[in-house]
């Protein structure tokens, strides 16, 4: 029986689709960074004619807008549309793309959480500024390279300070990123990591992981996709909390890792995304999803029973009860960029922050021009 054929990090999953029956329905093609499946793996893919009529990917919403935004099958004006009532109706919002539902939520998630080790420290701060005091005095007292660490490459770690300091990131009909709220989080990232030298100047996930697998930091700002590789690292003595308030909460964004189905798609494996949306829908892979990979469900009414997951799974579904979706829109793909490009901590101390925060402004405002000039065309 031919198969779908579909491209994913393996950090999304794992290789745990080999166990749930799912290979019956398709080939699972991992990349090992979001890099190269961005830029190298789907792209390379898509480009071979035969390949394209049965290719899907799974991943998060703003992979609509990474390409063209046109790869992807319009669901609901498919015979697929049926699907959309097995899953969670707040989650197939988030696949709306221009007004019509493209992807096919498999399970929720993504959203940032604060890890520390039970080991080295068991406060859980309420303030951040009640976590920079505890993890330097811890970082003193047991010897350790940093008390916190986080990415401070990686732009979607902070979006829950720009939460914190009054952006409402598509929360609301607001304006998602006020000059107020991008200055301060802008000084409040130059004193972290330049001034108080709190945490690391120029850190990848990578880094971070490192540092807090390995017990060289006691607090560390991650996602739900870290539960299970630092629960193993600190023999089962992870502590998980919501990121700490700053002028207000510090609310997480999140996410769901959608399925995307290419609009080549051969009409006989249609059976195939029904079948596989079908079983990964189910109460059986959507109970080991959460029980296993710590990610949230994504199937209708499924609810979780205190009584069958551990404190750290409902620890982390506390924050993402309080998380929003963010959208599918090109102005959030577009946040990202230019946060990644002017938010970069080499970048921090180049200019001051006043002209940094209208330089920023400035860049969030001309979403179009990237969307001409940028775009990976496929």
């Amino acid at each position: 029986m031919e198969k779908l054929e579909i491209f994913l990090l393996e950090e999304t999953m794992g290789v745990v689709p080999e166990y749930w029956g799912l290979n019956q329905f398709a080939n699972f093609n991992y990349s090992n960074v979001m890099k190269s499946l961005y830029l190298y793996d789907f792209p390379n893919a898509w480009k071979e004619g035969e390949l394209k009529k049965k290719i899907c990917t799974i991943g998060a919403n703003d992979y609509f807008n990474k390409w063209t935004s046109e790869e992807f099958l319009v669901i609901e004006d498919s015979g697929l549309n049926g699907i959309f009532s097995l899953a969670n109706e707040e989650l197939v919002k988030g696949s709306i793309v221009n007004g019509k539902r493209t992807g096919i939520p498999l399970f929720g998630g993504n959203h940032q959480l604060l890890f520390y080790n039970k080991k080295l420290v068991n406060q859980v701060p309420e303030t951040m500024q009640d976590l920079i005091a505890i993890a330097e005095s811890v970082k003193k007292k047991k010897k350790l390279d940093y008390g916190f660490v986080f990415p401070t490459g990686a732009c979607y770690f902070i979006l829950p300070f720009l939460y914190g300091y009054g952006a409402n990131l598509w929360s609301n009909s607001q304006i998602p990123i006020s000059e107020d709220s991008l200055y301060k989080t802008i000084c409040f990232l130059r004193e972290l990591i330049y001034e108080r030298k709190v945490a690391p100047i120029k850190w990848e996930q990578a880094e971070s992981i490192e540092c807090f697998t390995k017990g060289n930091a006691a607090y560390c700002i991650g996602g739900d996709w870290n539960i299970k590789e630092f629960d193993m690292a600190t023999d089962s003595n992870l502590g998980i909390c919501k990121i700490p308030k700053l002028e207000r909460e510090c609310r997480s964004t999140a996410n769901a890792s959608y399925l995307f189905v290419s609009k080549y798609i051969k009409e006989e494996l249609h059976k195939n995304i029904r079948e596989f949306c079908k079983l990964f829908l189910g109460q059986d892979i959507q109970a080991s999803i959460i029980r296993n990979l710590y990610r949230m469900p994504a199937a209708r009414n499924f609810s979780i029973d205190k009584n069958n997951f551990d404190e750290k799974l409902l620890k982390s579904y506390e924050v993402y009860k309080r998380a929003f979706i963010m959208p599918p829109k090109k102005e959030v793909t577009h946040m990202y960029h230019v946060l990644a490009d002017l938010l970069e901590p080499n970048v921090l101390i180049r200019d001051n922050p006043e002209e940094l925060t209208k330089k920023v402004i400035l860049h969030l405002n001309d979403v179009e021009s990237y969307y001409k000039n940028n775009l990976l065309k496929m």
